[in-house]
C-alpha cells in the first residue's frame, strides 16, 4: 500500500497565462500526464480580453489546482510574483502558459533537488516545438560572466520558494522584460546556485508573437541598466558592467533601425564608446542608421548632408 506522505505535493507548478487560447489546455493536459505525482498546481490568468483563454481559464478545475485573476493587465513578472505567493510548497516550478512539461519534469526536478540539498534551483535543456524544432542545451556551470553576453540558464525551471523571498521576488521595475535575468544575476549575486538536471526539463514554443514585442526590444538597453544599478557587487568590474551595457545598447540599436534611426544611431555610437568599437556590428549599424536618415531627408525634400 502506499504511504500517502509519499506522494504528499512538494512542488508547485505555477501556470502563468494571457493570450495562449488552446495551448494553455496543452500546457494543463502536460501537467496532469507527470509521472511523478508531488505537485499541485497553480494557474494565474494576467488581465486579458482574450476570450479563449477566458473560456478555457474558467473551465479547468482540479483538487490539486489553484486559480487566480490578476484585476488588470500586470505583466508577465508580477503575475509571476502572484504565483510564488500562493506556493506553498518548498518548491515553485514556473512554466508559460504556451510551453509544456515533459512527462517526467517533476521526477527529474525533486531527484535533482535530493542529490543536490545547496541548490537554488533546477534547471534543464528544453525541446523547442510549433515555428521550429531543435534541443537548446545550457551549460552546465554558470560563471558570472557568462551572465554578461546573455541569460545562460533559462527563467522557466524549478526554485526554492525561499529563494524568491530571499531576493523579494522579481523586480516591479521590470514588470514587462528580463525580470527573470535580473533575478538570476540576484541569485548569483547571493551566492545561491542552481544545477543542471541533465536532461529535457520542458518544451518551450517558437513562434508565438506575442512572447516578445517590438518595442520591448527597441527599449532592451532600459532594462539592462536597471539590472546594472540593483546588482551592484555583480557589476562592481567595470569591463563586465561595460560590456553588458555596451551589448544592450547594440541590440536595441538594431532594432530601431527601422522605426527611428537617429534613435539607433544615439545608441550604436554608445556601444561603441562602451568598448565595442573593434565589433564591426555597431559600425554597420551606425552606417545603416545614417543612410535611413539620409533617404528619408530626401523623400521629404530637406535634402542636405548625411548625418554625422
Amino acid at each position: 500500500m502506499n504511504d500517502p506522505a509519499s506522494s504528499a505535493p512538494l512542488i508547485t507548478i505555477g501556470i502563468t497565462c494571457y493570450a495562449e487560447g488552446d495551448w494553455l489546455l496543452d500546457c494543463w493536459n502536460s501537467v496532469l500526464a507527470q509521472t511523478d505525482p508531488r505537485w499541485r498546481a497553480v494557474l494565474v490568468m494576467d488581465g486579458t480580453e482574450h476570450a479563449r483563454t477566458r473560456e478555457i481559464f474558467a473551465s479547468l478545475e482540479h483538487p490539486r489546482l489553484v486559480k487566480y485573476a490578476m484585476p488588470s493587465n500586470m505583466g508577465p513578472y508580477p503575475t509571476r510574483n502572484k504565483a510564488f505567493e500562493l506556493t506553498d510548497t518548498p518548491f515553485h516550478f514556473y512554466l508559460d502558459g504556451d510551453d509544456q512539461l515533459v512527462p517526467r519534469s517533476v521526477a527529474l526536478v525533486l531527484d535533482t533537488f535530493a542529490r543536490h540539498p545547496d541548490a537554488a534551483f533546477v534547471y534543464g535543456d528544453n525541446e523547442r516545438f510549433g515555428a521550429y524544432a531543435l534541443v537548446h542545451k545550457h551549460r552546465r556551470e554558470v560563471t558570472w560572466d557568462d551572465f554578461i553576453p546573455g541569460q545562460p540558464t533559462p527563467g522557466p525551471c524549478a526554485y526554492r520558494k525561499d529563494l524568491w523571498v530571499e531576493l523579494g521576488g522579481y523586480a516591479a521595475e521590470l514588470a514587462r522584460g528580463n525580470g527573470d535575468y535580473d533575478f538570476l544575476i540576484g541569485a548569483a549575486e547571493a551566492g545561491r546556485r542552481g544545477y543542471h538536471c541533465g536532461e529535457i526539463l520542458y518544451r518551450y514554443r517558437v513562434g508565438n508573437a506575442a512572447k516578445v514585442s517590438k518595442s520591448y526590444d527597441r527599449r532592451y538597453h532600459e532594462t539592462h541598466e536597471i539590472m546594472v544599478e540593483r546588482h551592484p557587487r555583480f557589476f562592481a568590474d567595470p569591463r563586465r558592467r561595460d560590456r553588458f551595457l555596451a551589448l544592450a545598447y547594440l541590440r536595441s540599436a538594431e532594432a530601431n533601425l527601422a522605426t527611428d534611426p537617429r534613435r539607433a544611431r544615439e545608441l550604436a555610437r554608445k556601444a561603441i564608446d562602451l568598448g565595442l568599437r573593434f565589433d564591426a556590428r555597431p559600425w554597420k549599424t551606425l552606417a545603416k542608421a545614417g543612410l535611413a536618415e539620409l533617404s528619408r531627408a530626401r523623400s521629404s525634400g530637406r535634402g542636405g548632408a548625411p548625418p554625422r
